[in-house]
């Protein structure tokens, strides 16, 4: 809405003038959230299907988190979670840039609950936290050759298999076997546990996963890439979901999915350009010349200048 107001003098040819806050509102309460839901499905498949085209590694890494976007209990009263807060929940999968997004309705429902729906593919690698944790769906992703990287919760019980000798940041490397009779139920195979102190920070992690064939340090290391976080944050700030138009459930996740949306398109030009640009810098761009007349292509792909000279004489 910034964006049009700002280049209001341009919007004669829409019949605009400056829109304003309830007219959006309004109007988003009576459109169907659902139709932008299958908008964005439909274009994070066809990026999907135009990423797998390019060369890239077997493996993929699969990142899995969550976020809350808070609410005020008293203006938001659908999305009630105690007397004056108010949640809805973004669960992500990010895959390099591109993120698989499911949008909770409510912070009530468990995290691990969100994401088991949905398909992955073998060799995948998915890394995620312990609000994850359920070893009936880690037992199905491990049947299904699906790579996992968690960390172990502290009242886990387990036997200590195998140990590896531990060096440098790695305080232990061992094949265990879930102990308790629920959990070995759950999951009958081995796991690997890897006990790490990280350097920089004193912290300790301990991690649990199938993968057998890598170093511990390598698994540790995974963790580095826990880039997930600045996603979170970079869509917050730029893409304005932390401060709503409308009131209503249906506008709130008009908004959400519409921001969700402008992320794959500028995700999309960043694959498709040629010069490098930077996420932070198409998002200016989008912003200045929302309304321009201008050749996309031309500007994101310029072509070289043609630095043939003339022939003179046949």
């Amino acid at each position: 809405m910034f964006s049009v107001n700002r280049q209001v003098r341009i919007c004669y040819h829409l019949g605009l003038s400056v829109v304003k806050r309830p007219t959006l509102a309004e109007a988003n309460k009576q459109r169907p959230a659902i139709i932008f839901e299958k908008t964005y499905y439909k274009l994070y498949e066809r990026l999907s299907a135009e990423r797998a085209t390019q060369p890239q590694e077997v493996q993929k890494i699969k990142i899995i988190d969550a976020t809350t976007i808070d609410l005020c209990a008293s203006v938001f009263p659908w999305a009630k979670l105690r007397t004056r807060k108010g949640v809805i929940k973004l669960h992500n999968v990010l895959t390099e840039m591109l993120p698989q997004c499911v949008l909770g309705n409510d912070g009530k429902t468990h995290d691990r609950r969100a994401v088991q729906g949905l398909h992955f593919e073998p060799y995948d690698l998915l890394i995620f936290d312990r609000a994850y944790l359920d070893y009936a769906w880690l037992y199905q992703l491990h049947q299904d050759g699906v790579w996992f990287v968690t960390r172990l919760k502290t009242n886990s019980c387990y036997e200590v298999i195998q140990a590896q000798r531990a060096i440098g940041p790695i305080l232990a490397d061992e094949i265990i076997r879930l102990s308790s009779p629920q959990r070995q139920a759950c999951y009958p195979e081995l796991l690997r546990r890897v006990h790490y102190r990280d350097p920089e920070t004193g912290k300790e992690y301990v991690f649990l996963t199938n993968r057998l064939d890598l170093t511990a340090l390598q698994l540790a290391e995974l963790r580095r890439r826990w880039q997930i976080e600045l996603f979170f944050k970079w869509i917050k700030q730029n893409l304005k979901i932390k401060a709503f138009y409308g009131t209503s459930k249906n506008a709130v996740l008009i908004q959400i999915w519409t921001a969700l949306i402008a992320y794959l398109l500028l995700v999309w030009l960043k694959f498709k350009s040629k010069t490098g640009w930077r996420l932070m810098e198409l998002t200016r761009l989008a912003q200045t010349m929302l309304l321009e007349r201008l050749d996309l292509w031309a500007l994101l792909c310029p072509q070289p200048p043609d630095n043939r000279q003339p022939l003179l004489f046949n």
